[in-house]
């Protein structure tokens, strides 16, 4: 088992492209670890860089108490499992996980404990006289997961796995991997654009956009309290709602967009945070599950939202109201089935004042 910990690593493409800058982040033993973010953010450039399948440009990358810079792959402890599963046509399920082993000089019993073993924690113990072509794509990936596990690594590393799998294998995934690591207790990073997973899978998430470290912290934590608007805009589904306007204080503190004649007072528990930030140009972001049709009893503070209802979206167990405000502002609501209304009807929806966020119009800070 082992610590990874990366300090100030950047990599820099031909001397001119910095796909990543300044990474600072520690990766407990045991701890499982998503980094996520948009395509091109530099997640997966982190993670070929800890395998050693990228030489960094600048910084360190420790592995248990060994820094690893300039230590080839194979000798960093770790295992990788990839995107499109890597496995060899030829071969059986057996000699797929085996034969790492195999050149690494096991004997041909440690080789079977340990093949048995993984396909057993796996369920693919009937499997393992098949070739590639006899499996599908969910057994594919449960192959790649062993041919992992039998190294017994100090870490995993997973470079966006369940891409190439439907959404309910995914889902059956997922699940899978996050109960593999309770069960082996070995540190793993994982590497998604999926924030769904990223949510559902990480002790702690890392967000990247454009090569640099936005937010490092548990799930609950990063959805909750967003460092700044893209953090707040990525994490979540559907994505917060975002509106421009200004920060008043007449009295008492509220966002206004005046063309609309919109204004929110902004709940005490909100004002008191903004004490000491200035009335000005801001961005207000409210998440759908904080717009309400009717006023929940548990809702202390709410204000009202004139809105024109443009689409009605049930999903099963809720329903996403699309809905366009005087100034064409187009927000999501999330409601309860039971609530349903027509679209193109005018409504008056309710925000939950002690809920919004605001951000700096122009560092998009949270303030």
């Amino acid at each position: 088992m082992a610590e990874v910990k990366l300090e100030n690593v950047s990599k820099v493409y031909d001397g001119k492209v910095t796909a990543v800058r300044d990474v600072n982040v520690t990766i407990n033993d045991k701890e499982f670890v998503v980094l996520v973010g948009p395509s091109g953010c530099g997640k997966s450039t982190v993670l070929r860089m800890i395998a050693g399948l990228e030489e960094i440009s600048a910084g360190n990358i420790t592995i248990g108490d060994r820094i690893v810079n300039d230590v080839p792959p194979k000798d960093r402890d770790i295992a990788m499992v990839f995107q499109n599963y890597a496995l060899y046509p030829h071969m059986t399920v057996y000699d797929n996980l085996a034969f790492g082993l195999k050149l690494r000089k096991y004997s041909k019993p440690e080789i079977d404990r340990r093949v048995r073993e993984a396909a057993k924690i796996l369920a693919i113990e009937s499997y393992l006289d098949r070739k590639p072509k006899a499996l599908s794509g969910g057994q594919r990936q449960r192959v790649a997961l062993g041919r992992a596990i039998v190294r017994q690594p100090k870490v995993f590393l997973f470079d966006e796995p369940l891409s190439n799998l439907d959404a309910n294998l995914r889902v059956q995934m997922r699940t899978e991997i996050s109960r593999l690591h309770h069960r082996l207790q070995t540190t793993m990073i994982y590497v998604t654009h999926d924030q769904i997973e990223a949510m559902s899978m990480g002790d702690r998430i890392v967000v990247m956009r454009d090569g640099v470290v936005q937010q490092v912290d548990t799930p609950l934590t990063i959805y909750h309290n967003p460092v700044n608007k893209f953090v707040a805009g990525f994490i979540g589904s559907p994505t917060m709602n975002f509106l421009g306007g200004q920060l008043r204080r007449n009295g008492i503190l509220s966002f206004q967009q005046e063309g609309a004649g919109l204004a929110l007072p902004l709940a005490p528990v909100i004002a008191d945070r903004l004490k000491d930030v200035p009335a000005g140009p801001v961005t207000l972001g409210i998440r759908p599950e904080h717009i309400h049709l009717h006023r929940p009893a548990d809702v202390e503070s709410v204000a009202p939202i004139s809105a024109m209802i443009d689409v009605v979206e049930p999903v099963g167990n809720e329903i996403f109201i699309y809905f366009s405000t005087g100034s064409g502002v187009q927000f999501v609501a999330r409601i309860a089935t039971d609530h349903a209304p027509e679209v193109g009807k005018r409504c008056e929806l309710l925000v939950d004042t002690s809920r919004i966020h605001l951000f700096d119009h122009t560092t998009e800070r949270s303030l």
